[in-house]
């Protein structure tokens, strides 16, 4: 049976025109779990920016952009108030969901380290067992949970607001580099184009996710060659 994020599928329905440019990054995680499972964390990550660039100025929080995204979910999760409103013990309730889904937000973290373990991503041995699927349902299970509950929390405390537009082509001037010259460019009908522009207009969900595990690499590269120099 396909594995369907109910969760986030229920809140495209509540908030059909809040949730709108959700449903790409939703159809794209349930795509990845179903058929690509590798692709898994690449989407779980993309799903998160979204969280955060959407939630966190809603709430005044200001990110640091070097934070990897657990931390950045911590951030939010301080910042929301979870209590009930009108309840003689609304401070206990958002300090308890607040533990709640930090357990949660522990339990994804680890998940994306294991991503790091040759043969649940990167790959490994033919000989070795892989628990590439298993991995990618139990993340992509705590991702529709969590974000969820994050957006729905958010939304039903905050006025709507106009949906964030897609970043300029020009804010990823290195990754665009990076594309073309991996990549070449792609020549239709006589005209030619540059194969990060052609990623970026007609699947910006792909751009994203590659942007974001291309940052990952390079900042995994640079912390090696830092650990080695010392």
């Amino acid at each position: 049976m396909p594995f369907t994020l109910q969760m986030l599928r229920t809140l495209l329905e509540t908030h059909p025109n809040r949730a709108a440019s959700l449903k790409r990054h939703v159809d794209a995680l349930e795509a990845a779990i179903n058929a690509e499972p590798a692709l898994c964390l690449h989407r779980v990550r993309t799903l998160f920016e979204a969280v955060h660039l959407t939630i966190a100025p809603l709430i005044g929080v200001v990110l640091n952009k070097d934070d990897k995204f657990p931390k950045r979910n911590s951030v939010i999760l301080s910042a929301l108030d979870f209590s009930v409103p009108g309840h003689p013990e609304a401070g206990k309730i958002d300090e308890i969901i607040k533990k709640l889904l930090g357990a949660i937000n522990g339990t994804a973290s680890a998940l994306a380290e294991l991503s790091n373990i040759p043969n649940l991503r990167h790959g490994g041995s033919l000989d070795w067992a892989t628990l590439e699927r298993q991995h990618a349902v139990m993340l992509g299970g705590l991702c529709d949970t969590l974000v969820s509950f994050l957006f729905e929390v958010a939304w039903s405390r905050t006025p709507p607001l106009v949906t964030p537009a897609i970043p300029e082509y020009s804010e990823f001037a290195e990754f665009n580099a990076y594309l073309d010259d991996e990549y070449g460019d792609v020549s239709i009908a006589g005209s030619t184009f540059p194969a990060s522009k052609v990623l970026y207009k007609l699947d910006f969900v792909q751009f994203e996710s590659v942007h974001i595990e291309w940052g990952a690499e390079r900042a995994g590269a640079a912390a090696d060659e830092a650990g080695a120099a010392a």
